[in-house]
């Protein structure tokens, strides 16, 4: 599975993290106390209300909510759920019996009228809630409805956090200066230390050479990486830090508050940002390279600069493959013609896709990353 956000995002991601998971788990168990502590006295936000028991929307939190709810097609969908007083949550979900499990993490909120919570992540409709105990969770329909069933649908707490490592699809602003980094994510605005490990050298080495309004101005990144507890840089601690494990690109033009929505696949303008491990910009006056997915029934049109061509396309969850069709058929000078051909291939192996908000990703059959494109909305 490619990530949540993904609208196949898929995303998105679960066996690489596994060693860093059981790690984490047992610097987990070692410190209880201190992994409490990462949140408890933040301020809370003007719509979360906390009652004069101490409860926070009818709940005592900081607290970790679990529970195995019912699944169609496997044994059941074990829950994972970190509701911090500060409106943030992070989410694991495993589909027992597969190898299915997705990450989440984003905001809640509570329904004014309904008592009931809503967790808005990076996927495109929220989970809703119901608050039935202050230790005491049940999940209801995607309408926020009650779902009337005998079966179990309730998450329940032991009072403690044990916060979930996440491994997922992140976009957030990134900043590196006086040799600190640091990335804040785009869905819950918090602010993490950037470990420098894994595929990290990229995203600094893509940070430095971009163009800044200022020296340790923030730009927009995405990557695949993790968020869990790690050794501080200073002191005998463990503080929530991300990881890079595989850099995406950088969008100086992008901010958090565009990011947060999910780009569609069909009917967006995708620029292309890179084919391969070329990155791809407007050569001269002629046109931007660019792909425009109008929908499985009207096919696609796409252009390097040069040549106009289009065909059609099929998608089936997060598998996609293109047919070529017509095409102009201009002399396109170097290195026009070589990013054509470079293009023409990458559409003809294709054969999947993620978006991270506003980023698209193409995949060949091995899963190797072939091509990025960014959203661009037109005036």
């Amino acid at each position: 599975m490619r990530l949540g956000t993904v609208v196949a995002m898929s995303l998105l991601l679960g066996a690489c993290g596994a060693p860093f998971e059981d790690a984490q788990r047992e610097q987990d168990v070692a410190r209880p106390a201190e992994r409490s502590a990462v949140t408890r006295d933040m301020e809370l936000p003007p719509e979360i209300a906390r009652s004069d028991a101490g409860l926070v929307a009818g709940l005592r939190l900081p607290a970790t909510f679990a529970g195995t709810l019912p699944c169609a097609d496997c044994e059941g969908i074990y829950h994972h759920l970190d509701l911090w007083p500060d409106g943030v949550f992070h989410l694991r979900q495993e589909w027992l019996g597969t190898p299915g499990v997705e990450y989440d993490r984003g905001r809640w909120r509570q329904h004014p009228d309904r008592g009931a919570l809503r967790l808005y992540g990076g996927r495109e409709a929220p989970l809703w809630l119901e608050v039935k105990a202050p230790t005491v969770l049940r999940k209801l329909d995607m309408e926020g409805r009650p779902i009337q069933s005998d079966l179990p649908y309730e998450l329940i707490s032991d009072g403690t956090l044990t916060p979930v490592d996440l491994s997922l699809g992140l976009h957030g602003m990134f900043r590196y200066l006086a040799d600190a980094a640091q990335f804040e994510e785009c869905l819950t605005g918090r602010t993490y230390p950037v470990a420098m490990a894994g595929d990290y050298v990229n995203l600094e080495r893509a940070y430095l050479l971009a163009e800044k309004v200022e020296p340790g101005a923030p730009l927009l990144a995405t990557f695949e990486g993790d968020i869990g507890l790690l050794p501080a840089m200073e002191g005998d601690r463990l503080i929530p830090t991300v990881s890079v494990r595989r850099y995406i690109g950088l969008f100086p033009d992008q901010s958090c508050e565009r990011s947060m929505s999910v780009a569609s696949l069909t009917n967006t303008y995708w620029k292309i940002v890179r084919l391969g491990e070329v990155l791809v910009a407007p050569i001269g006056d002629n046109r931007e390279p660019h792909l425009l997915l109008r929908g499985p029934d009207r096919g696609y049109a796409a252009t390097a600069g040069c040549n106009q061509f289009g065909g059609d396309y099929q998608v089936e969850g997060e598998r996609i493959q293109f047919a070529p069709g017509p095409a102009t058929l201009m002399a396109c000078p170097p290195p026009l013609a070589e990013l054509e051909d470079t293009l023409v291939g990458v559409l003809g192996s294709a054969r999947s896709w993620a978006i991270y908000g506003q980023v698209l990703e193409f995949f060949d059959e091995s899963g190797a990353s072939i091509a990025t494109f960014e959203a661009v909305y037109l005036p």
